[in-house]
């Protein structure tokens, strides 16, 4: 094989190298140029300026091959080469953390939305990340990238937050907002795509090629991985689950909980709970409080759940016909409650589906989205490979 010693060869061959290093680690010299079928120099040429990078690191002697000699060299990715900064911006708080170029997380930190949401929202952010750098002895040289995640429909390519009915925002510029007060490379999409993202990086979703992941919380939204990609459609809504109509006879007197809200979400979402049992029992009850006194036996809550839960199971059916996941995934603020809703979905996809599927409780905390929102960045950042 000839070798053309230009800087586009040698770019684009350390990228294939170092997506070699990342996906098959240990690794050495001899099995990368034997699997992508590269010569043993153009291997040896890459890995050195990515050794000299600091990109990839030599971690001693593998094995000896069956005839004996010298044993190989094993090579790993380097993780703290960058860091990534996750922002995860929800109605009640926002979330923002430091991570390693594998999801590891190094630094977080939390501030309620509405506190800053109408002034100083965006230097507010700012300030708490200069914080963790500080924290971490990080420079700003350091920092690859950032990914931020929306509660509502977000045009990736503009950076324009079509609507987001928690915040209040209405094609609002996010990423122009984030580039004015950060000097890095930002990329924003909407939370629960960034929640698939995050589960099928290093989550409950991990190695599946056809993922569905569901956040309930006030409103229900999902994001989808079909043939191992991130699923969006023509106008970033794919996914939209809380617009779904489960009931013919209550569409015909819908209406929204909130404003921009869908039908599926304003019967089934968080609030609706809360809200169809505090009328019932005429007192304040939330969401939580109610999925309490339905594992205490009280009938107006078993009857009220027991509604809402076979509407969320209808729409999960509907979704495990038409796309015929390997795995669907709860999250969300009501998937604390995992115990009781997953029998009644499960039963209903059973029910009505044509095939089951496995249904799982997210395996993340309240970091759920920082690490999404990181597995964004270094989804859309060509930076990690373009060396």
């Amino acid at each position: 094989m000839q070798y053309v010693n230009d800087e586009s060869n040698i770019n684009r061959n350390a990228r294939q190298v170092l997506r070699c290093v990342l996906e098959t680690e240990p690794t050495t010299r001899t099995a990368i140029a034997k699997k992508l079928s590269l010569s043993k120099p153009t291997v040896s040429a890459a890995i050195t300026r990515l050794i000299d990078e600091g990109w990839v690191t030599e971690t001693g002697s593998g094995e000896a091959s069956a005839s004996g000699g010298r044993k190989p060299v094993n090579l790993m990715f380097n993780p703290k080469k960058a860091r990534c900064i996750g922002i995860d911006i929800g109605g009640t708080k926002v979330a923002v953390g430091i991570t390693d170029l594998k999801g590891e997380l190094e630094s977080y930190r939390t501030f309620p939305t509405q506190q800053y949401l109408n002034e100083d929202f965006f230097p507010a952010i700012r300030r708490m990340t200069e914080d963790m750098m500080m924290e971490l002895s990080l420079e700003k040289e350091e920092i690859l990238g950032i990914g931020a995640g929306i509660p509502g429909v977000t045009n990736v390519q503009t950076g324009i937050v079509e609507e987001a009915p928690a915040l209040k925002w209405r094609d609002y510029p996010v990423r122009e907002k984030l580039e004015e007060v950060f000097p890095y490379p930002v990329y924003v999409d909407n939370d629960v795509n960034i929640g698939v993202l995050g589960e099928h990086w290093t989550g409950r979703g991990k190695g599946k090629q056809n993922l569905i992941y569901i956040a309930i919380g006030t409103g229900i939204g999902s994001g989808i991985i079909l043939n191992g990609q991130l699923f969006r459609g023509s106008h970033y809504s794919a996914g939209e689950l809380g617009y779904m109509v489960t009931d013919r006879n209550l569409a015909k007197t819908y209406r929204p909980s909130y404003e921009g809200y869908g039908f599926l979400e304003s019967v089934a979402g968080g609030t609706s709970v809360g809200t169809a049992l505090s009328e019932r029992l005429d007192r304040e009850v939330t969401a939580a409080e109610a999925f309490n006194l339905y594992r205490s036996g009280d009938r107006d809550a078993a009857e009220i759940l027991g509604n809402v839960l076979e509407q969320l199971g209808i729409a999960v059916a509907n979704y495990v016909s038409l796309l015929n996941p390997e795995m669907i995934i709860l999250g969300g603020g009501l998937s604390q409650s995992f115990d009781v809703i997953q029998p009644i979905v499960s039963d209903n996809v059973k029910r009505y589906a044509p095939k089951e599927c496995e249904i799982v409780k997210t395996a993340f905390g309240q970091e759920a989205g920082v690490i999404g929102a990181v597995a964004l960045l270094l989804k859309e950042h060509e930076g990690l490979y373009n060396i």
